[in-house]
């Protein structure tokens, strides 16, 4: 069981961001439950941290798409 644990954060990679959300909220829940022993809560959480570093990376990326597209297509307005 443990082995399906770590192979969750190296496929984080064909996650989509929803997924990697909605597996780190999944996480904090269990964590926050207080019922995992201390060898599962540490996994956890590098598992959360990594998925917390893949979403960041994902926002990021998008945050630049947005900036290159508003360099590309936006102007100021100016009226007649």
């Amino acid at each position: 069981m443990s082995d399906s644990k770590k192979a969750s954060p190296a496929s984080s990679d064909s996650q989509t961001f929803a997924q990697r959300i909605a597996a780190l909220e999944t996480i904090v829940r269990n964590m926050e439950s207080g019922n995992l022993p201390l060898e599962a809560a540490l996994t956890a959480y590098a598992e959360g941290t990594q998925l917390l570093q893949a979403c960041q990376a994902s926002l990021q990326q998008a945050e630049q798409t947005v900036m290159i597209l508003n360099q590309q297509q936006l102007s100021p307005f100016e009226p007649d």
